[in-house]
């Protein structure tokens, strides 16, 4: 995919489901987010692990609001109030405005996700405008960074387990943590001093290759400005209200233009 069209998309699943605290248009937004991983990433890109790391950011966004939130009608259960934070009821609007901030979040982390697993991320310095190629080297690189750590992590794991290492409890695995972070910090500085040795910022930047456009990625492009433009317009229009389950739980309110501008998302999981 032309990594212009896809930054387009990106910015318009950022767009819909930060502008919305609405759970359906968050949840086409996630949905249409998944399905462009499925048909676009890259060949031997395992998504599971992702997937994984998602789910439990997610889980944890559910939990924190359950535990913390005490607003609300619907009692499930009653925390003594002498422990700290989360003493009080725990409500059922608090969990269920946990899932609605845990879909934002979802649909976010997996339209960034796709910068990383559908195009490389050099290509992403490629896809910006002149003046941004900076901006676009640092989040190329930072793009590298949790894969990078996560190499070196399996790699430390291994090797201290081959020198009989074995993990006893939640001190043990800083013998593993500590090199991890380091030789991900030292791959990062032999990285800049790469990039400095190559004469980066000095001049005009050429790029190794320069993307084309075809059927799809056109189409691609047109869905997201499309997408935007209906959302923007809703929101002019005030069609997208704002949904809170305090004080008492009640149905989000459903418009069909910001719905038609999320059904606009799909294209990528669609076209191809």
């Amino acid at each position: 995919m032309n990594p212009r069209a896809l930054l387009l998309w990106v910015g318009a699943v950022l767009l819909l489901s930060l502008g919305s605290e609405d759970p359906v248009y968050r949840l086409l937004t996630l949905m249409a987010a998944f399905g462009l991983l499925l048909r676009w990433r890259r060949p031997g890109v395992r998504l599971t692990p992702l997937l994984r790391w998602i789910g439990a950011a997610c889980a944890l966004g559910i939990l924190f609001n359950f535990l913390l939130s005490h607003t609300g009608q619907d009692v499930i259960v009653t925390v003594p109030d002498w422990l700290p934070a989360i003493g009080g009821p725990l409500t059922l609007e608090g969990a269920i405005f946990g899932v609605d901030v845990a879909l934002g979040l979802g649909a976010c982390l997996l339209a960034g996700a796709a910068m990383a697993t559908v195009i490389d991320s050099q290509q992403v310095v490629d896809a910006l405008p002149r003046q941004l190629h900076r901006t676009g080297a640092a989040v190329g690189a930072s793009l590298t960074l949790i894969p990078r750590l996560r190499q070196s992590f399996i790699a430390v794991r291994e090797a201290q387990s081959m020198r009989g290492w074995k993990p006893r409890g939640p001190r043990s695995w800083r013998a593993v943590a500590v090199p991890s972070v380091l030789s991900a910090i030292e791959g990062s500085v032999l990285m800049a001093e790469a990039m400095e040795a190559r004469g980066f910022g000095n001049g005009r930047r050429t790029p190794a290759w320069t993307p084309t456009w075809d059927r799809v990625d056109v189409l691609v492009a047109a869905a997201s400005v499309t997408s935007l433009g209906l959302f923007g317009l809703a929101l002019f229009l005030g069609r997208v209200s704002g949904w809170q389950p305090y004080p008492q739980l009640q149905p989000p309110s459903i418009d069909w233009l910001p719905v038609l501008a999320c059904l606009f998302l799909f294209a990528p999981g669609l076209l191809g």
